[in-house]
């Protein structure tokens, strides 16, 4: 935030590189097709949490504004 950039996605603990890829694709996806940026990380959340049941793989991730 201090660089200047006026949002980020987080991890809030050390994730794995396939998930968070695959995650990171949804929400470009959702965001590309017009979906706020709180959307498109739910959404994207939602379809990793079906593919991965662990929170471990989708529920570390926030939104910084």
């Amino acid at each position: 935030k201090l660089a200047g950039v006026k949002s980020m996605i987080v991890s809030l603990w050390q994730v794995p590189d396939k998930s968070t890829s695959e995650l990171m694709v949804q929400f470009y996806e959702f965001y590309l097709d017009g979906f706020s940026k709180k959307e498109a990380l739910k959404k994207a959340q939602n379809i990793i949490k079906d593919k991965y049941k662990s929170p471990f793989y989708w529920a570390g991730f926030v939104l910084i504004e």
